[in-house]
């Protein structure tokens, strides 16, 4: 660990959301104190929105550990709330947003500044691996980081560096709060892509590398997972509510096809052959989720997981298409 600063050494802010994280948080935090990054020059900012499981304690106890640490709250408790306190307190000149649920490896601070001198770019971020502690966490974090997946996150999966529309715990420069505002807090989740739509539309580019390498560990069971992208596809909504054009051909086919599968069932009890039709798209819709999985397996050779990945694939995509429905009629707050 880097323990000497210099003049060409920017302050950098981690700014954490927190909302009952006890089982989660304090991984993140070590692994943010483990960087190759002069210690002096970093600040961990978390935002506790009212935890009532032990996170705070938990992060006041690290506190004790680790003088680098504050804790500040957040009575509205939604996640964009949460980021603006994090970023008003900030010190930084650069800011990194950070989840509970993730761990950086430990050049991750390094290597995002690093980029943004190289790039000459306000916002630079990194892949995002998959991991967990269980079989079905795993097979989960295989679906999530698999193209076959939810294909408008190439975050995921990108394995060349290349100027992107979003990225996921980016690192910005704090001029860019001053230029397009902060996170809207109208919204739950997406909060993240939608800034970084007002940045591009600002004229400013978006670097991705996959050196820059964060770890998240996914819901633990298909239920929790299911209502997580549930909730995704509600939030990818109101974001194109706001931003008509922030919308791609590949949000839709998830809402087309729960949409389609409804009114087929439901006009085959007047016309039969509707019946025939619906199960004649479920067996190509089955058939694309058994080949996706074989060839996520086989690409990242972890065959022991081809029994759980079907059911992680239709989780995610069959949960975030109904979400869209449902957003399309509903403002989640």
């Amino acid at each position: 660990m880097k323990n000497k600063s210099s003049e060409n050494t920017p302050l950098v802010s981690i700014v954490i959301p927190m909302l009952n994280e006890v089982e989660a948080i304090e991984r993140c935090v070590e692994s943010i104190q483990q960087q190759d990054y002069p210690q002096d020059r970093l600040e961990i900012i978390v935002v506790d929105g009212r935890s009532i499981d032990g996170s705070r304690e938990k992060v006041q106890s690290l506190a004790k550990k680790y003088s680098n640490i504050m804790l500040h709250d957040n009575p509205g408790r939604l996640t964009p709330k949460s980021l603006n306190i994090g970023i008003k307190n900030a010190r930084g000149e650069v800011i990194i947003i950070l989840g509970a649920h993730t761990r950086i490896e430990p050049r991750f601070v390094r290597l995002n500044i690093h980029y943004l001198k190289e790039k000459g770019v306000k916002c630079v971020g990194g892949t995002q691996l998959n991991t967990g502690e269980t079989y079905l966490q795993r097979a989960i974090g295989l679906a999530m980081g698999s193209r076959f997946g939810i294909p408008s996150a190439p975050y995921r999966y990108y394995k060349k560096g290349r100027y992107v529309d979003t990225v996921v715990y980016a690192a910005y420069h704090r001029t860019l709060f001053d230029q397009v505002g902060y996170f809207d807090e109208e919204l739950h989740i997406s909060e993240d892509a939608e800034f970084n739509w007002r940045i591009r539309k600002a004229g400013h580019k978006i670097y991705f590398s996959p050196d820059i390498i964060s770890y998240y560990y996914p819901r633990r069971n298909l239920f929790r997972l299911a209502k997580q992208f549930f909730n995704y596809g509600i939030l990818r909504v109101n974001v194109i509510k706001k931003h008509f054009d922030a919308i791609k051909p590949m949000h839709l086919v998830p809402p087309v096809f729960v949409a389609g599968s409804f009114l087929l069932f439901l006009l085959g009890f007047q016309y039969k052959l509707c019946f025939a039709f619906l199960m004649l798209v479920w067996a190509l819709y089955l058939l694309y989720v058994l080949l996706s999985s074989l060839k996520t397996v086989k690409d990242g050779k972890s065959f022991r997981y081809i029994f759980a990945l079907p059911f992680a694939f239709m989780a995610m995509q069959l949960a975030w298409g109904l979400g869209f429905l449902v957003g399309i009629f509903k403002t989640h707050k």
